[in-house]
């Protein structure tokens, strides 16, 4: 049997890349067309982590932005974000930079997880037969038990970290329980 090289994972053509599902993609995991960045979900971008269109900045959601971490369209300036709804003096790299950001980054607050197979039950073994294949499976986990595992991790995390999340711009501990499943007093 041949052995796949990552290069043959694209789907799209005249892709130099790996994982590439559009056309014409010179960087890596790109979903749209034409993009020369990577990690890009829309098309015609030059930066990287896009999810609109037409941008040459990084991180934005928007269309047509040189710059980066913009929500919106033809933005030539860096904006400010919102924490909590509200209004902050903090861009997206200065949220990105931050401990907070880090430490929330270590949080267990994915909605699926990854089961090997050598954790696998018979059952789960016979509700998902590509485990064979993949050696293992993406566990959805229900809302219960993600709170569960956050709310752990929340409580093993020293004052300081607890005090640093805290810190967040405009910190709304109702909102964050909501989002997160965390009760934070």
């Amino acid at each position: 049997m041949r052995e796949m090289k990552l290069v043959d994972r694209n789907s799209g053509s005249h892709n130099s890349g790996h994982r590439n599902s559009g056309d014409f993609n010179s960087g890596r995991r790109n979903s749209g067309d034409f993009n020369s960045g990577s990690w890009n979900s829309g098309d015609l971008n030059s930066g990287n982590w896009n999810s609109g269109d037409l941008n040459s900045g990084n991180w934005n959601s928007g269309d047509f932005n040189i710059t980066d971490g913009n929500s919106g369209c033809f933005c030539t300036e860096t904006h400010t974000i919102k924490f909590f709804d509200k209004d902050s003096n903090w861009t997206l790299e200065d949220w990105r930079m931050s401990k907070a950001y880090w430490l929330l980054r270590d949080a267990p607050l994915s909605l699926v997880k990854w089961i090997p197979e050598v954790d696998m039950t018979d059952e789960e073994k016979a509700e998902h037969p590509e485990y064979t294949i993949t050696g293992g499976y993406l566990k959805k986990l229900s809302l219960e038990e993600r709170a569960e595992a956050a709310q752990k991790w929340w409580d093993s995390l020293d004052a300081d970290g607890k005090q640093i999340i805290k810190n967040i711009p405009n910190f709304d501990p109702v909102k964050f329980k909501q989002i997160t499943g965390i009760e934070v007093d």
